[in-house]
């Protein structure tokens, strides 16, 4: 028997943009087909970085965000009604994205605003968030639990990438969660016992060849027993691959726990 030939995808992956569209100055010399000023970031040189992998793979390639894609600069002022960010993120190409503790600054309602913005002029990427709890008595997140029963929020997505089925699901990590004051009346369900109802559910439902956490949870370099993705990595089995945000850790090269 001949062993079947392995299949290959690319995960180009962001997270913690938190609306800085133009980068950080000086813009004037900015250039967004290459790196070659003083300015950092800016999501059009993330556009060049997808063009480019697109056209140098002959893979398929995944693009995806582990949160706070909101709120850090002016442009964050009109997200409300017109939802730049998310509009942005479809047309970059992006597949998945999920939610930071920065999503919910302008309280549930706002953020129920912003995704019904977003898919009234331009629409959305997927967006998962498997342990969003909202509020059974309290109405301020009416709104926003609408939103969710639209399926305009899912706990996972399963995408089919070249033959081989993926299955995405996004977690707020308890540090992120402690920082989301605006948030209330939604909680968040403990990070581990949603990231194991997930595995369970895609692994044995939907059948899927990977597993892919977004978790805007933590990366720390100097003690890596203080990462909650390295914890969740080490307590739930099952989950391939974690995309880290919240922390903003330039991580060099991946993190190695296992099998994830």
């Amino acid at each position: 028997m001949i062993p079947a030939a392995p299949k290959r995808f690319t995960i180009v992956h962001t997270n913690d943009m938190h609306s800085h569209l133009l980068g950080f100055y000086p813009n004037i010399d900015y250039t967004p087909q290459a790196n070659d000023d003083n300015t950092k970031g800016g999501w059009a040189r993330i556009m060049t970085v997808i063009k480019r992998t697109r056209a140098e793979r002959t893979n398929p390639v995944l693009v995806v965000d582990a949160g706070d894609f909101l709120m850090g600069s002016l442009f964050h002022m009109i997200c409300r009604d017109r939802a730049l960010e998310l509009r942005l993120l479809k047309d970059m190409g992006y597949d998945v994205v999920t939610l930071g503790n920065h999503e919910f600054d302008l309280k549930p309602a706002g953020l129920a605003r912003i995704l019904g913005s977003a898919k009234k002029y331009g629409g959305l990427p997927s967006i998962v968030s498997s342990n969003v709890v909202v509020s059974e008595k309290d109405e301020r997140d009416n709104t926003l639990e609408e939103v969710f029963k639209a399926g305009i929020v899912k706990p996972y997505t399963v995408l089919n990438s070249g033959g081989v089925k993926i299955g995405f699901f996004g977690l707020m990590g308890k540090d992120a969660a402690e920082v989301a004051p605006f948030a209330k009346p939604v909680t968040f369900g403990d990070p581990l016992e949603t990231a194991k109802k997930m595995v369970d559910l895609l692994r044995n439902k939907e059948k899927v060849d990977i597993v892919v956490c977004l978790s805007h949870g933590s990366i720390n370099l100097d003690d890596l027993s203080k990462s909650e993705d390295v914890r969740l990595a080490r307590k739930v089995p099952g989950i391939d691959i974690i995309i880290s945000g919240h922390t903003h850790t330039p991580v060099k090269e991946p993190i190695r726990e296992g099998n994830t």
